[in-house]
């Protein structure tokens, strides 16, 4: 079975390359069923100037880039957003674990400090979906740890004021619900169907262009593939901002450098 996010594992120039012809073989073909019918048709050119197909297909190609594009940036955004709740939420259950008592105070933060350098993911580390995989395995198995910690420093000797329980497990209920919401933006990615229909109309829409330009004798070929590389550009920044980690556009991990810096160095602070 073709796996739904395959565009997301081939190498980058086989995408630019692989939209590159879908674009211009169709565009091809127009300029040549154009000058055929030209020649065959001595009204040709007249029955251009009346054709309105050719503006409804770019009206609706300006629409398909748009809402794509669209689509693609606001999960970009999303998934910042969703590391930055996560470095938020880390960072509150850090310093709420001082309210336990030793030794759960220092086991929590400990466990803190493992859970986000498990969160941290260096560029062009994950090239399939195998090793995003791996890496969610690695933070859902120290994840499951918290939850114990957590109610161990609850029963630990020297009793907790109640107000105190109630912060301490609301930071840690943060810390497992940031997780989930990063996942379920991570693998919300753009249908493989809407960017194959956005490919369609793309050709399509060259394809009527080179034809309309064909039956007015007017071939204007290198602007034509000019168009075509400069959609092919956009179809592949679509693309990219739904990229994790291989794609130009990038999540910015500083926030959450910052924060394991700090982690270690309260740690060390207080040993």
């Amino acid at each position: 079975m073709l796996d739904p996010y395959w565009q997301y594992e081939i190498p980058l120039w086989s995408v630019v390359f692989l939209f590159l012809a879908i674009l211009l073989i169709p565009m091809e073909a127009g300029f040549w069923l154009g000058l055929r019918k030209r020649r065959l048709h001595s009204d040709a050119e007249k029955l251009a100037r009346g054709d309105v197909t050719l503006s409804a297909m770019l009206a609706l190609l300006g629409l398909m880039l748009a809402f794509t594009y669209s689509f693609s940036m606001s999960r970009a955004d999303m998934r910042k957003q969703a590391l930055i709740t996560e470095v938020n939420a880390i960072s509150t259950a850090f310093l709420r674990a001082d309210l336990a008592r030793e030794p759960s105070r220092t086991e929590l933060r400990e466990l803190l400090l493992e859970y986000a350098q498990s969160r941290m993911v260096k560029p062009r580390e994950i090239k399939d979906r195998k090793q995003l995989q791996d890496v969610v395995d690695r933070s859902l198995q120290i994840q499951s740890r918290l939850w114990p910690a957590t109610m161990s420093a609850l029963q630990q000797k020297g009793e907790m004021r109640h107000p105190e329980m109630v912060l301490l497990v609301s930071a840690t209920n943060d810390v497992l619900d940031a997780h989930t919401s990063r996942m379920a933006v991570i693998y919300d990615r753009l249908p493989t169907a809407v960017l194959a229909l956005l490919v369609v109309i793309a050709a399509a829409s060259l394809a009527a262009t080179a034809y309309h330009s064909s039956l007015q004798g007017q071939i204007y070929r290198w602007r034509m593939i000019g168009f075509a590389f400069i959609l092919a550009a956009l179809m592949y920044l679509i693309l990219d901002f739904d990229m994790i980690m291989r794609g130009f556009v990038r999540i910015n991990y500083d926030s959450l450098e910052s924060l394991i810096r700090q982690l270690e160095q309260s740690l060390r602070g207080s040993h």
